[in-house]
Formats: structure tokens, sequence, C-alpha cells
């Protein structure tokens, strides 16, 4: 993969908290929400559980084991407010239905759910078993499509909440060796979009407001785990490459103080977008949702020849 085929940012992107995302801009935002944060024992999850908490939110763990999430739930916990911590297979259905019931008698009615759990297995789709490659489709996007399954009536119900699917690049173009993972990162920014229209048709626009993140370029344990030794073997090991490393340059806190500030409803004016947390978010509230909606920004879309649309 050359970086030099997307093409390269004329502006300075950010690569660590700034301005409106700050813990001192967002310091008591959150306060009296209910914050659910899916696969948040470490990394990217762990991050956003620490802003949400910081915020001021109640935030509540879910990651396989409880024992995964004691670290986070430490860190959490120094801000004062309350934290909880589930063992949750999100892929399960009845799981999850169980444990947002168990949620709701501990902390009162969710407000706001980050769905971050995600897998990526680095092999050609030709090297893989199909039941590898499907498993990142369920964890990365049957999984969400649950836990918003799960809440949407509730947040109906009430009248609002904010949901953030922590999405990733990769959903915006094409790379070798990570179809499961491209695949259903796309198919989670589309959903993202399709559900907004949704809320709209619903008249539940802007109450309840639907974000696609990107990250920013993390080096967690999986973005930087490689290939298994057989693909290896065969094609080589990017890391070697001297731009592999430079891809991954920000904190999770730029994305943790991100979804902070999106849960406390100062950037409803992005809601159904995908976003990148590297770009300066006031920038695009400066830009406007109207001249971003009509210009189709930060939305999946195609190009044709000039002369043709994308015609229903």
């Amino acid at each position: 993969m050359d970086p030099n085929e997307f093409g390269h940012s004329t502006i300075p992107l950010q690569h660590n908290p700034y301005g409106p995302i700050t813990p001192a801009s967002l310091q008591s935002a959150n306060e009296g929400k209910v914050a659910v944060v899916t696969g948040s024992a470490r990394g990217i999850g762990a991050a956003i559980a620490d802003s949400l908490a910081q915020s001021g939110a109640t935030v509540a763990l879910l990651d396989l084991t409880v024992n995964a999430n004691s670290e986070t739930k430490a860190r959490c916990e120094k801000y004062g407010g309350k934290v909880g911590s589930w063992a949750c297979d999100v892929t399960d259905g009845e799981a999850v239905e169980r444990t947002f019931g168990e949620i709701e008698r501990t902390f009162g009615g969710i407000d706001v759910l980050v769905n971050n759990a995600g897998i990526l297995d680095q092999r050609p789709f030709i090297m893989s078993t199909f039941e590898g490659f499907w498993r990142q489709i369920e964890v990365n996007f049957k999984a969400p499509l649950l836990t918003i399954h799960a809440l949407l009536p509730r947040f109906r119900e009430r009248g609002s909440g904010c949901i953030i699917n922590i999405a990733s690049r990769s959903g915006t173009v094409d790379v070798p060796m990570t179809l499961g993972y491209v695949t259903s990162k796309a198919a989670l920014i589309r959903a993202t979009h399709t559900l907004h229209k949704e809320m709209e048709l619903d008249g539940l626009d802007p109450a309840i407001h639907l974000y696609a993140l990107h990250p920013g370029g993390v080096l967690t344990g999986m973005g930087g785990s490689g290939a298994d030794q057989d693909v290896l073997e065969k094609y080589g090991d990017v890391r070697d490459e001297k731009f592999f490393m430079e891809l991954f340059k920000d904190e999770p806190a730029l994305c943790g103080q991100t979804c902070a500030f999106l849960a406390s409803g100062r950037g409803k004016e992005l809601r159904g977008l995908y976003l990148d947390c590297r770009q300066d978010i006031s920038r695009l509230l400066e830009k406007g949702r109207e001249a971003l909606l009509k210009e189709k920004r930060n939305l999946l879309t195609v190009n044709f020849l000039d002369g043709y649309c994308n015609e229903p």
C-alpha cells in the first residue's frame, strides 16, 4: 500500500486533544449521562471510557471478561463518578439485551453508546478460512447493529440518545489483506448514514444523533500485531517499510476526547456523518451542516465520469 495514492492533507492534522475537545473544555459536559463503551479493556476503548468518565459521565465498561476491564475501571473511578464493568460478547444478541438490562437496573437509562469493539485478521482472503473472515464481520459490524437495535427503542421512548460507531479510514479505501476489516468498517459507516436518515423519517432527529468516527492512526495491539508467519513468508512484512510506522502518530486520547465532545451534543450539526478525529472539529462546524450535506462532504459516495450521476 502506498499512502501517496490517497493524497496528503494541506491543513495540519491533530494528533492530541486540542481546543474544544480538551479535558478542561469538556469538564462536566456529560454529567448525568450514562455511557456504554464496548471493547473498553485497552487501547482506544480504554481511552474513550477515560474521557467520558473525566467529562462527568457514568460509564459502563463492556468487554469479554470483567477482569480485562480492571485497569480501565480503576482509572475511570479516579474522576469520582460511577463506573461498572460487565462481561459481554457483543456478537450475542441475548447477552447484549441481558447486559443492557443490568446496566439500566444499576445506573438508570443509557444515554450514550460507543461501539468500539473490533478485530483484524491481516491475511489475504485466499489464505483465510471463511470462518476467520466472517468473525471480523460479526465483531465489527453485526455487534454494533445488535447493540444499536437493542438501544434504539429505549432512546425513542426517552426522546434522546447518542451513538458513536468507531469506524476506520480503512472503510473508505482498498487495503489488501484486510478484506474482513475494510468490508465491516465500510458497512458500519454506511449503516450510520442510513440509520440517521431513519431518525429523520421518525421525527427523532436531532434528539437521537449518530456518528461514524475514524480514531486516527493509533498503534494498538490490533494495528501493530502484523500478519501470521505464513503470510509474512509469502508477502513480506509491511512493517519493515518506513512509511508504516509514520501512519501511527495519534494518541488514543484524541479519539477519546472526540467521543466525549460528540456525546455532549456539542457536535450535533455533524450527526450522521463520517468524521476523522484528526481533523479539527471546529472547522467542520464552521463549514456548517447545510454546506457539508449539499457538497456531499464526509459521506461515503462514488464519483463517475463527468456527465454521469449516481441516478436513482
